[in-house]
């Protein structure tokens, strides 16, 4: 039977289409934790707040930036929060598209194209305000650019490798640390050259942006600062540092999570074998660069130092390893295609897929969930003043849209009077429910994920217990624990 053949730019639209509607299927939105800071930021700046930045989250210029030009055009809401994300989640797409085809052929580059439209981790943060996803685009893009550079030579390439690179680093400065690579890759792979100055020129004009534009909020060395203290006092606290040391269990724990984090899916499972089958017998310079930028760049991410003076590695969490997302897929794209039959590379893709949507469908959703059912509630009762309790006043704003038709205040230790009042806390319940002719106005339960559901599972339990340290493994078990909104009108 003649094969039916598809040009490179329908095939490649045809992906977007792909990406784009598992992105917009599996939507998270909100995930309540460090996007917190990046949304607070962002309506900051939005609304005129040109200040010097609180927090080492609040100086990712990169990030939060490019989000408030968002909610400046078109006000705060889920989509327009993740929108900054979504886009460099689909750019990353026609990235491993142009560079793959570039360092190899068309059908290498789509495949590349096609394992990041499906690749879970890609997938999930594409809707959730981290800087996963400018990471992934532009340190990959760097990376790429450097790669090709090595092979044609040209001061361009590297220059636009730099330039990547250092966006990379104002979306997030930990993407620069792939950087410390350099001294290996120049021994093992090909020896310093003067056009690999042309790197470091990029990086230091595109990293000039984040002196430049908070110098002008009146600290230009704010970020540098921000950064090397939380490296000094917070990593020693984080669950994947509490058991650190010459022991098999941290030495081991990187090696266990990338085999079965659902994050990653199957794909580890392929990356792994071309990565080092490409380090033993590379057919050219690029596989050899490729494969070497993986191995090396997965081992320093997970054990190098994140502090100049002393030893203070990255938390072990799946997204801390999106600089290498790009490079390794440009490499498995071009093991299926090279190595494959066409068969087995649509039985492959299919089955990378399938293991990918069920790997998503097991993502525990968006936090926002309850408190949108708590706006709903609001719109009906249409308070005058709502009195909430601390951690939960900050989503209800969210879902308002930092525009509440009401009067929104912390529950403290005086007695609330005339107003709606939000729970969650036993004692807060218990207080609130001691108030003369209080009223009971609603109960609201997160949804019963399918996450949810498998985490109170036996069998799940024990293979978190296996493979996660315990304070991860505590921070599991806090999520199944239930919990619920109370909406009380107290008179």
């Amino acid at each position: 039977m003649r094969q039916v053949k598809i040009a490179p730019t329908a095939a490649l639209i045809f992906i977007l289409g792909v990406a784009a509607a598992l992105r917009v299927f599996f939507f998270t939105g909100y995930h309540g934790q460090d996007d917190i800071h990046y949304i607070r930021r962002a309506f900051e700046l939005s609304q005129g707040g040109f200040t010097p930045p609180a927090s080492h989250w609040a100086t990712r210029i990169g990030l939060v930036g490019p989000t408030a030009l968002f909610y400046r055009a078109f006000g705060v809401s889920p989509l327009t929060t993740n929108a900054f994300p979504f886009l460099c989640s689909l750019l990353s797409v026609v990235a491993a598209f142009v560079l793959g085809r570039r360092l190899y052929d068309a059908r290498s580059g789509l495949i590349a194209a096609f394992l990041v439209a499906i690749f879970p981790m890609d997938v999930i943060f594409a809707s959730m305000l981290f800087p996963t996803e400018p990471v992934v685009l532009f340190s990959g893009v760097g990376l790429g650019c450097f790669v090709l550079a090595e092979r044609e030579r040209k001061p361009g390439l590297y220059l636009a490798g730099g330039l990547s690179l250092g966006l990379a680093g104002v979306a997030h400065e930990a993407a620069l640390m792939i950087l410390a690579i350099y001294p290996v890759y120049a021994f093992v792979v090909a020896r310093p050259a003067r056009a690999h100055l042309w790197v470091v020129v990029g990086i230091a004009l595109a990293f000039g942006i984040d002196p430049l534009i908070h110098g002008l909020m009146g600290d230009p060395w704010v970020r540098i600062s921000a950064a090397l203290a939380h490296v000094e006092t917070d990593w020693d606290t984080g669950p994947d540092l509490s058991y650190r040391g010459a022991n098999l269990a941290w030495i081991g724990e990187p090696l266990v999570r990338l085999f079965v984090e659902r994050t990653f899916g199957l794909f580890p499972w392929l990356i792994a074998p071309a990565v080092a089958f490409r380090l033993w017998k590379p057919v050219d310079g690029s596989d050899r660069a490729l494969a070497f930028i993986i191995a090396a760049g997965f081992l320093w991410l997970a054990y190098g130092t994140l502090s100049p003076i002393r030893y203070a590695p990255l938390a072990r969490v799946p997204r801390f390893f999106a600089p290498l997302v790009l490079p390794a897929m440009w490499l498995l794209g071009h093991e299926l295609a090279e190595r494959f039959s066409r068969r087995a590379q649509y039985v492959t893709l299919l089955a990378l897929a399938i293991n990918s949507v069920a790997c998503l469908m097991l993502d525990s959703g968006s936090a926002l969930v309850p408190y949108e059912e708590l706006r709903a509630v609001l719109a009906r009762a249409q308070p005058a003043e709502v009195v909430i309790e601390r951690q939960h006043e900050f989503p209800l704003l969210f879902a308002e849209g930092f525009k509440p038709r009401y009067a929104l205040s912390k529950l403290d230790d005086a007695a609330p009077q005339s107003a709606v009042v939000v729970v969650a806390s036993d004692a807060a319940r218990e207080r609130v429910e001691r108030l003369p002719g209080v009223a009971l106005m609603a109960r609201i339960t997160p949804p019963e994920t399918l996450y949810l559901k498998l985490l109170r599972t036996r069998f799940v339990t024990t293979i978190l217990r296996a493979t996660r340290p315990a304070p991860r493994f505590e921070g599991y078990a806090k999520k199944t624990e239930p919990w619920a909104l109370w909406v009380y009108r107290v008179p």
